[in-house]
């Protein structure tokens, strides 16, 4: 009777057979190893890890895995950044200094040039609101509903108030992504 083979030993023998990896494959593993540590202790960190857990989990991995992995949270830390989310500005340029990434000096450059962004944004959408709440107001004044009937408006239930708020925010979010491209070249 032949001999049972593990599926182990099975897939072992598949593996002789295919052959070695290249040396560009095995370096393109590692770089796609090290990028994906590095976006998820950005992701963990962004979730409410703290920055000293994050720093922990980044000294587990040294020499040039280490700057690898580095290069990928930083870029990750960078992308993450989103208009008018001024907290996650923060956090990221806490772990972008905190840790010494790369990128750092750009970051705190372009971090006052972000929230000037940030503030400019806000601003537009407050007008826009103001705008909404006054022609709501202006049709509830028209089927004679006024004074202490009406509490507030809110302009999120106006159908269009999605659409017009996309297109207040388009060229800040082009602005947005310009500052993070840069940013972005420079932690590389």
């Amino acid at each position: 009777m032949g001999e049972i083979k593990s599926a182990w030993e099975l897939a072992m023998e598949k593996v002789d057979k295919m052959g070695k990896l290249s040396p560009e494959e095995l370096r393109q593993q590692k770089e796609d190893k090290c990028r994906s540590i590095g976006q998820g202790l950005a992701e963990k960190y962004l979730s409410g890890s703290s920055l000293r857990d994050l720093k922990l989990d980044l000294d587990r991995h040294k020499g040039e895995e280490g700057e690898q992995v580095r290069a990928a949270l930083a870029s990750k830390l960078i992308d993450a950044i989103e208009l008018g989310d001024a907290e996650r500005l923060a956090k990221v340029a806490e772990a972008i200094s905190g840790l010494k990434l790369k990128g750092e000096d750009g970051l705190a450059a372009a971090k006052g040039e972000i929230e000037g962004l940030f503030a400019e944004y806000r601003e537009a959408e407050q007008k826009k609101r103001r705008e909404v709440e006054t022609a709501a107001r202006g049709v509830l004044h028209q089927l004679r509903i006024s004074g202490s009937a009406i509490g507030g408006v809110n302009p999120e239930v106006v159908p269009e108030w999605r659409s017009d708020l996309d297109t207040i925010a388009q060229p800040y979010r082009e602005r947005l992504d310009d500052m993070k491209a840069k940013l972005a070249g420079s932690s590389a």
